[in-house]
């Protein structure tokens, strides 16, 4: 069993963010957990208890009125999160979580197997770029395996993953294989941009030899141009795939990709993107 771990921000929760978050977490045997996230970095500090003093009455009352208009959304939310899951038959374990977003995901990441989130999620105050702050820090920091994944998820025919011979990038590999052994076997493409006019992957045999342990009739896909191009190019028609990077934001060794590469097709990519990093 593996331990899955999805968050929701607790003022912006759908029920169709639920429908990537129930299929993902049923491909593989796992338990869930469903944390409401409420970021404290997103209150204004008016509305901090100890900010009573020198605000004048009326404008207080404002202030006192917006907090508890908050806490009133995310206890309805929470509780139609619980009625969707039930309605769904989702067994999960459902739990609201305060304080920093990032660094309460960080921990959380810590003690799982695969951290869920969704490629727009946002808290107030952060929504400033896309991808988001959020997302971002979540790709840089968390201690596990991180999918990011559309609302309107399509079912995946396969996974697509893209290698340069890095460590990193094998890494990634295999951390999706030993989670999602199926899909592999369903449809695997290794996807390579050549570098240095090198047009055969670094240690191809051995590659194919690790995926065929999972599925023997694995195929290589070589492009050639500038990474961040070519890589938009070829996944933006495949939204109905998974596809895995290995590191994102770390040293410029065990980069996949530069920053900006790396959120630019971030911003373009459609379906499901799982990136990891030793």
């Amino acid at each position: 069993m593996k331990k899955i771990v999805a968050i929701i921000d607790a003022i912006n929760y759908k029920e169709e963010q639920l429908d990537a978050i129930e299929y993902i977490s049923g491909m593989i045997k796992s338990t869930l957990t469903i944390i409401m996230m409420e970021d404290i970095n997103s209150i204004s500090t008016l509305m901090a208890p100890d900010f009573a003093e020198g605000v004048p009455a009326h404008y207080y009352e404002i202030v006192i009125k917006a907090a508890d208009e908050k806490k009133k959304i995310i206890k309805e939310n929470t509780a139609a999160l619980q009625k969707a899951c039930k309605e769904r038959n989702i067994a999960c374990t459902i739990r609201g979580d305060k304080g920093s977003a990032v660094e309460e995901t960080i921990l959380e990441s810590r003690f799982a197997d695969l951290l869920l989130i969704g490629r727009d999620i946002s808290f107030p105050f952060l929504f400033d770029t896309n991808p988001t702050s959020y997302v971002r820090d979540m790709l840089v920091a968390a201690q596990c395996p991180v999918m990011v994944i559309p609302d309107n998820l399509l079912v995946p025919k396969g996974v697509i993953f893209c290698y340069n011979g890095t460590y990193s990038s094998m890494y990634a590999i295999r951390a999706f294989a030993s989670l999602f052994p199926a899909l592999v076997a369903k449809s695997c493409t290794v996807l390579y941009v050549c570098e240095k006019g090198n047009s055969v992957p670094p240690n191809e045999k051995l590659l194919q030899e690790y995926l065929s342990s999972y599925n023997d009739q694995v195929a290589f896909k070589i492009l050639s141009g500038r990474m961040d191009n070519v890589l938009t190019g070829y996944l933006e028609g495949k939204s109905d795939y998974i596809s895995t990077f290995g590191a994102y934001g770390r040293s410029r060794l065990s980069r996949f990709f530069d920053d900006s590469s790396a959120e630019s097709i971030l911003r373009k990519m459609k379906g499901p993107l799982f990136i990891t990093h030793p």
